[in-house]
């Protein structure tokens, strides 16, 4: 199978269908390896050193279908800022707001303060 005909048969759309874990069988033909290649590639050792995370759940082995986009279509854009990159939002002298917009005291409580 040509590369070509792998990513036209596994779009992001189509992986991302899937639902967030997908089986071995199906990791391996988004990759365009044969099956028992990649039992043979986890048993080594080397799936998770090379391609993603493995998943065993008792006797089943399940790859992370966000891991396996990321891999073959890099980061699907720019990551959700956090709290801690975007600084407290404030009003009233300067006090952070809490998750209702009111102003907080340091410990949480409303301010009193109008």
């Amino acid at each position: 199978m040509r590369s070509d005909d792998v990513a036209e048969r596994w779009s992001r759309e189509a992986l991302e269908a899937l639902g967030p874990v997908i089986d071995v069988p199906t990791a391996a033909s988004v990759l365009g390896i044969g099956e028992w290649t990649a039992y043979a590639m986890i048993r080594r050792g080397e799936w998770e050193a090379t391609l993603t995370p493995v998943l065993r759940l008792g006797r089943k082995i399940k790859i992370p279908t966000a891991r396996l986009v990321t891999l073959l279509y890099g980061d699907s854009g720019p990551a959700p800022a956090s709290r801690d990159t975007e600084g407290p939002s404030s009003d009233m002298a300067g006090r952070p707001t809490g998750t209702s917009g009111a102003a907080t005291h340091d410990d949480g409580a409303p301010s009193t303060a109008s």
